[in-house]
């Protein structure tokens, strides 16, 4: 089998939050919000038989993660920003090209997203112990005495 295409395609993040939070730490307002969000590897093949035409197989995997995103003042701040948990990955296959399935692959890591939906909202809410412990880890850098 040799792969003629790979290509990774990243899934729009919805653009609501799932969850969002304030708080307070030393001086500095903080929100932190939360987005799923899912990228897919597609890689085709063309499996060769002797006496046959080749029909192509697009295999694919999609990974599904809940992101962090914190602003200050209306700021990003890239430092906290990061994945804070990642889904069971999902795969599969369709014969045919990976352009045609495509929208097919994206409906189905949809559903799958959409599945998860509660616990991506729980784990939000359990970051934030993490976040603040993340913050006092820099305060501590920066704060002298």
């Amino acid at each position: 089998m040799l792969p003629i295409l790979a290509s990774v395609a990243a899934l729009a993040a919805s653009s609501t939050p799932i969850h969002s939070a304030e708080l307070t730490h030393g001086a500095q307002a903080y929100t932190a919000s939360y987005h799923t969000a899912s990228s897919v590897r597609f890689t085709q093949v063309e499996p060769r038989f002797g006496n046959r035409n080749a029909i192509p197989v697009c295999r694919w995997q999609a990974d599904v993660r809940v992101d962090r995103a914190v602003a200050a003042q209306g700021q990003s701040v890239p430092a906290f920003g990061k994945a804070v948990h990642r889904f069971a990955p999902l795969s599969g296959s369709y014969a045919g090209t990976c352009a045609a399935a495509r929208s097919q692959v994206d409906a189905q890591v949809a559903r799958y997203a959409s599945a998860r939906n509660a616990e991506a909202v729980s784990v939000a809410q359990q970051d934030r112990a993490v976040l603040v412990n993340e913050l006092d880890s820099v305060r501590a850098l920066t704060v002298k005495g």
